[in-house]
């Protein structure tokens, strides 16, 4: 949150600066190279303005609130739109003081020579020096907003996947908060439950009748096994003899009167 007021408050303050330069230059009537040193002095401002911007974007993203998300991103909407602003009236201050330059060049060549030169060849030649100026800073002004393209493109890049790791760190700490405060209450349910079963007299209770029918059952199981065993050692022998005349009987072909 600081942050992004930090470079709220420093793009609002720099866009002021370069306005005011832009002011002091477009009001000079002196010569021709002071004014272009305050254009210089206010073109420096203005990319580091633009690198300001750029920070005060990433910061944007990272405000958690959307609200005050929304806040900024107006503000930075603002800021950058008086940015543009400024840019196309430094070029077009720019644009008057070359054009100034050269007319004032033309008008001291005219009627004598300079250099050997009458005034329209050497306006020729200024004209040509200019057009080779503005010819290779087109060429590195295209250069640098390559450069500056595919920087944004990796910060851009970047951002997301801090965002995306930062995302997931987050879940990961929810989801270990939540599975430390299951554990914590699972233990306090283990704990609980050990306390009732120690001291519930109705378990007690059940538990100590669950017992006795488990002697009684083993008793009852034992007493009849040894009552089994007494029972058969009560009942007589079979008759040997008795068996033996019936024998004898059969053999000698007679049926026994019993």
């Amino acid at each position: 949150m600081a942050d992004v007021q930090y470079w709220d408050d420093t793009l609002a303050d720099e866009v002021q600066s370069i306005r005011q330069l832009l002011n002091e230059a477009s009001s000079m009537l002196g010569s021709a190279a002071s004014k272009a040193t305050a254009l210089d002095r206010a073109e420096k401002k203005l990319r580091a303005a633009q690198g300001t911007a750029k920070s005060y974007k990433m910061e944007t993203r990272l405000v958690s609130d959307p609200r005050q998300r929304r806040d900024y991103e107006n503000k930075l909407t603002r800021l950058t739109e008086e940015l543009g602003t400024i840019a196309n009236d430094l070029r077009a201050l720019r644009g008057g003081a070359q054009r100034d330059q050269l007319f004032v060049g033309a008008r001291s060549g005219i009627g004598r020579s300079v250099d050997g030169m009458s005034g329209e060849e050497a306006g020729d030649v200024m004209l040509d020096d200019m057009n080779e100026i503005q010819d290779r800073t087109k060429s590195s002004l295209q250069n640098t907003k390559g450069m500056v393209a595919a920087s944004k493109e990796v910060g851009e890049a970047t951002m997301e996947e801090l965002l995306r790791q930062r995302e997931q760190i987050r879940t990961i700490d929810n989801e270990a908060m939540r599975i430390e405060d299951n554990l914590n209450r699972a233990d306090k349910l283990i704990k609980t439950f050990g306390k009732r079963m120690a001291t519930d007299r109705f378990i007690q209770c059940f538990a100590c009748v669950n017992v006795l029918l488990l002697v009684g059952v083993i008793g009852y199981f034992v007493f009849k096994n040894s009552t089994k065993d007494e029972g058969g050692g009560n009942v007589s022998p079979a008759n040997p003899v008795g068996g033996g005349r019936s024998l004898r009987g059969l053999i000698h072909g007679g049926i026994p009167d019993w």
